[in-house]
């Protein structure tokens, strides 16, 4: 299944476990697709690299780790309608990738619900639909 998720679901899982941790263990198993635009890739290492700058190995651990589990997508559409515009990559990803789930836990993005049939959901909601 495929998926774009959103940082702050992305760095939960990493550095604070919960259910963010299990998606991410989806993700290394094979069993959940991320997709991501270099965009979302590059903010992705700026954020772990901000929260976890005491910890530089479990930061390059991660960084290599997702390098290789991450599949990125060039955006072919701008989108420009959520109230962050800074969130329409997430949105442009997921319509590029053709994926199902946005997973998040940003009001901003939280609050549209579902764009062009792609539903944005909670990490928690993600996991008990599809378990």
């Amino acid at each position: 299944m495929k998926i774009v998720l959103d940082t702050n679901v992305l760095v939960s899982g990493i550095f604070w476990g919960g259910v963010p941790e299990k998606i991410l263990e989806l993700a290394i198993s094979g069993e959940v697709e991320i997709y991501a635009t270099e965009e979302i890739l590059n903010e992705y290492f700026r954020i772990i690299e901000k929260i976890g700058k005491k910890d530089k190995d479990l930061c390059s651990q991660w960084k290599m780790l997702l390098i290789q589990i991450v599949k990125i997508v060039q955006p072919t559409k701008k989108i420009k309608i959520c109230r962050d515009p800074k969130d329409d990559m997430f949105l442009e990803c997921a319509v590029s990738s053709k994926s199902k789930y946005i997973v998040s836990g940003d009001d901003d993005l939280l609050s549209l619900k579902e764009v062009n049939e792609i539903q944005i959901i909670t990490a928690k909601k993600y996991l008990e639909m599809n378990r």
